[in-house]
């Protein structure tokens, strides 16, 4: 990945959306159905999502290449909770060898679209997890609404439902479900993506949106346009 503009864009917007705890409850409640009482998250940035998912769950943890991540994000965290912070990188797959057997989920927020091989890192998240597991992975959807926020945060693409869905298919998962996500700010992404140009989301952006959660989350199903992310939940049958 490049490291220079991309890596700042990124922790711009991860900072953006560390101030929209709607949103993250938004997400949080959309794939908790599907989350098992052992969470090994990849990905986790500054804990955006990972403060959200803790409650209910017996362990947690959450993983970042990016050590500076991990210590902001265990900043985050409530003492007591049972999570664990570790320096991993899902292209390694032996980074993640001290937790074999010991998850029943595995979560990929936001991961795939970085990397070069999309197919490899499918490829460690399912020998990730023994029979029965599962896998819920979030990808920005549709190729058309690709502009210069993908690029500024180092996105190689985005997803069809199609597409991700077979490329889960190859490695041994069994998708059982596609779930389209966050439709509401299609326009704005592409909007900001393809006209304004630019190349973070910014705070006060990110607060607007946030005030309207409620909003989306009421009418989002109901919207005839693509989202603005797909999330694939298969299992290792």
């Amino acid at each position: 990945m490049n490291q220079g503009s991309y890596r700042d864009s990124e922790a711009k917007t991860l900072a953006a959306l560390s101030g929209a705890p709607q949103f993250n409850r938004w997400l949080a409640h959309t794939i908790r159905p599907h989350v098992g009482d052992r969470v090994l998250e990849i990905g986790c940035g500054i804990g955006n999502l990972t403060v959200a998912l803790l409650p209910g769950v017996q362990r947690y943890i959450a993983t970042d290449p990016n050590e500076e991540y991990l210590k902001q994000a265990a900043d985050r965290v409530p003492g007591g909770s049972p999570v664990e912070f570790a320096c991993c990188d899902l292209m390694r797959r032996e980074d993640f060898a001290p937790f074999a057997g010991l998850i029943d989920t595995v979560l990929c927020v936001n991961v795939l679209e970085h990397l070069d091989g999309d197919g490899a890192g499918l490829a460690n998240l399912f020998s990730f997890l023994g029979p029965g597991g599962r896998a819920i992975v979030l990808v920005p959807e549709g190729q058309s609404v690709f502009g210069s926020l993908d690029t500024a945060l180092g996105h190689r693409r985005r997803y069809s439902e199609a597409g991700i869905k077979g490329k889960m298919e190859e490695v041994g998962f069994v998708v059982e479900h596609l779930i389209g996500f966050n439709r509401i700010s299609r326009p704005a992404w592409w909007f900001c993506g393809k006209v304004l140009r630019q190349s973070s989301l910014g705070r006060l952006q990110m607060r607007i949106f946030d005030r309207m959660v409620w909003l989306g989350r009421r009418i989002d199903a109901r919207r005839r346009w693509r989202p603005l992310s797909i999330i694939v939940i298969g299992s290792r049958r």
